[in-house]
């Protein structure tokens, strides 16, 4: 068994938690994708100051996404921050997605902000680069929701996925994998989640159309290969 730590950075929210899976099993299952009965989870809840008191007893780490920015002034992001640290500075493997990514890339010095070309939702085309792994090439079309990017490439790290939208979408280096969108959306969770923003910050017209860009197929499954190629050692 592979014993995986399971930070979340926020809940889905009470409407949408009982209609659909709750964010620890949207990750559980999608990393199940490609490595199907071989792990054994624990979840953690780190916008509720709750974080492992030793990181390093886990084989690997990911880090979920949030409605939060990792430069906003909250209590619980700089304990998240020295966690993801500790994990960088072992041999086990840190992943991050969305909000996760952006939160390993701050960690490294990287600098992390607002987007200049606005929201990216929906569904995305994301372009591979040299790296993660030489023998995949395919473009990956993925669901994606945030403002928030990673605006340079941290030291020990390549960028191996990009789109239009957003420039460095996925980093890799020595048991580190990141991606900006979320591989373990579905068309459902993410129509519920853009229904329950309206009267927020993403305008109504951006909703709908982004609402029209929800169908799939999508690239689940190659993104949880790429987490697992990370993690044995061969990406």
């Amino acid at each position: 068994m592979i014993r995986v730590a399971i930070v979340l950075c926020d809940d889905l929210g009470r409407r949408i938690s009982t209609q659909y899976s709750p964010y620890e099993t949207l990750y559980a299952e999608f990393l199940n994708l490609a490595a199907p009965d071989i792990l054994e989870t624990s979840v953690f809840r780190a916008h509720k100051g709750d974080l492992p008191d030793d990181v390093t007893s886990f084989d690997a780490v990911v880090i979920g996404g949030s409605r939060a920015s990792v430069y906003e002034p909250h209590d619980w992001i700089p304990p998240l921050l020295s966690v993801v640290r500790c994990s960088l500075e072992s041999d086990m493997s840190t992943w991050g997605i969305c909000f996760g990514h952006q939160v390993v890339a701050a960690a490294m010095g990287a600098d992390v902000g607002p987007s200049t070309t606005g929201w990216n939702l929906a569904a995305q085309n994301y372009e591979m680069l040299d790296g993660p792994h030489p023998d995949v090439t395919d473009p990956l079309r993925l669901l994606a929701f945030h403002q928030d990017q990673v605006h340079t490439v941290p030291s020990g790290t390549q960028c191996y996925l990009t789109s239009p939208g957003c420039a460095i979408a996925g980093l890799s280096g020595d048991n580190v994998l990141t991606m900006q969108p979320h591989p373990e959306f579905t068309p459902q969770v993410i129509a519920a989640i853009l229904a329950a923003s309206r009267g927020g910050p993403i305008s109504d017209r951006d909703i709908d159309d982004a609402l029209l860009r929800i169908d799939g197929p999508f690239s689940s499954h190659r993104a949880s290969e790429l987490f697992w190629l990370s993690h044995s050692g061969t990406a």
